[in-house]
């Protein structure tokens, strides 16, 4: 890290240790109050900073490595992400050619990257994977990455690199690039104009360091419009040795959360997740009602809305808001015309029976999820790693939980229980559900 020091604060006023939340933090070493931290463009990394880097290369006649990957690589439908991880996986192979003498900064900060530790499921094995999606199909985050571990691109990268530039790039090592990309990368303002700012997916060496609290957020960074420099600022007074806590999404969706960054936050408040439901249980008339869902386009999936107090699951809420999918309980019309014409009593009588049918769902789950996390233990895994074993441990904590409120509150039709349980003026959350599954449709429905 000395060099990064060097670079970002030539007063030494952060440093980097050990932090409670697990992993390492970004901490100041003396009392600080306004600017933490500034880093110039010059030492950020997005698609844009990239390509100035790749013209200077040019000169060099080494520019034909990152061309040669983004066509390899970056030849489907846009994504900046991808594209950066590209970048960097691009100079690392000029960095193991030589070729990057001059660049020291980019050479520490790929050290770095290839040494950071992710507990996402980028650096789960393949088998493992299968086995729990097998048990849990629908979430389309955990599909997107089975199916990119499935597709060998990796293998198919490593290859490339090996038959072109006679240089070698194990195939863990870019899973470790592409996981620690993924989880350290910010979204850091860009001035386009004097009134008009754009979003870049950025990597900013010791800034991404700085652990997320949403709870306990006591700096935030901005761009300097002036200075096109990257700034870090406290919110209030640090005293020496506390850690710089920021933001990384204002809602935090756990899943989301976890297979982008390799953790659950648990800080204080409420947070969202989505557990996919209709064509994923199966009981009488499931594969009609799950039909109705596919062909009135309602989410597949039921948002929960979790409420988090000293690191614990104290409370939850079926949301509701903006999702008609229970409407083929009430009757298999159009939905509009089946929630117009509906009274208050079918809308309850049917939450009511939702409400019964996920119970009866997560206590299937309860007891497959238990054998998982057992065969989770006995699994031998080569690289070590059973990060999906978070993700089971959370689904446990939050199918148990459900179970509880049950039982407690006894939620029925015609109740104001059945709203102790069930939350309908959640709009706030609408926009943060993850988009919907219907793969059930050309899959077989009858899994157990």
């Amino acid at each position: 890290m000395e060099t990064l020091f060097a670079v970002n604060s030539a007063d030494s006023s952060v440093s980097v240790g050990p932090s409670q939340l697990g992993g390492l933090g970004l901490f100041v070493n003396k009392d600080t109050d306004g600017e933490i931290l500034r880093i110039g463009r010059q030492h950020i990394y997005n698609i844009y900073t990239c390509l100035e880097l790749c013209k200077k290369l040019e000169d060099q006649t080494e520019v034909s490595v990152i061309r040669s990957l983004l066509g390899f690589y970056c030849n489907g439908p846009p994504n900046e992400t991808r594209i950066l991880t590209c970048y960097m996986v691009g100079f690392e192979v000029l960095r193991r050619l030589g070729k990057l003498e001059g660049y020291q900064e980019l050479q520490q900060y790929l050290n770095i990257l290839l040494r950071t530790e992710i507990d996402n499921l980028w650096q789960d094995e393949e088998p493992l994977l299968e086995s729990y999606y097998e048990l849990e199909p629908g979430n389309s985050l955990m599909n997107a990455t089975l199916l990119e571990k499935q597709s060998r691109e990796v293998e198919e990268l490593s290859k490339y690199i090996s038959e072109t530039w006679k240089v070698t790039v194990e195939e863990h090592e870019i899973h470790q690039l592409v996981a620690a990309i993924r989880s350290r990368t910010l979204e850091v303002p860009r001035k386009i104009s004097d009134d008009e700012f754009s979003v870049d997916i950025t990597l900013v060496p010791l800034l991404d360091f700085a652990n997320h609290d949403n709870a306990k957020q006591n700096a935030y960074f901005d761009l300097d419009p002036e200075t096109d420099e990257v700034v870090l600022i406290a919110r209030g007074l640090l005293s020496g040795g506390s850690e710089v806590l920021i933001s990384y999404t204002p809602v935090e969706e756990m899943t989301q959360m976890f297979v982008t960054y390799g953790f659950y936050p648990r800080s204080d408040g409420l947070k969202v997740v989505d557990v996919p439901f209709w064509g994923y249980y199966h009981f009488d008339r499931s594969e009609e009602l799950a039909q109705y869902v596919f062909q009135q386009r309602q989410p597949t999936n039921l948002q929960f809305v979790l409420e988090y107090a000293d690191g614990q699951l104290v409370d939850l809420f079926l949301n509701m808001a903006s999702n008609y999918s229970f409407a083929g309980l009430i009757a298999m019309d159009d939905v509009q015309s089946v929630m117009e014409k509906a009274s208050e009593e079918q809308i309850d009588g049917a939450l009511a029976t939702l409400l019964g049918l996920v119970e009866s769902c997560f206590r299937e789950r309860i007891e497959r999820l238990e054998k998982f996390a057992k065969f989770c233990d006995d699994y031998e895994a080569e690289n070590g790693t059973k990060n999906i074993k978070q993700l089971v441990q959370f689904q446990l904590e939050l199918y148990n939980k459900y179970l509880d409120k049950m039982q407690q509150t006894a939620p029925q039709a015609g109740t104001g229980s059945l709203y102790d349980l069930v939350m309908i003026d959640g709009d706030d959350w609408v926009e943060y559900r993850l988009p919907p599954v219907y793969n059930f449709v050309t899959r077989e429905l009858a899994r157990h």
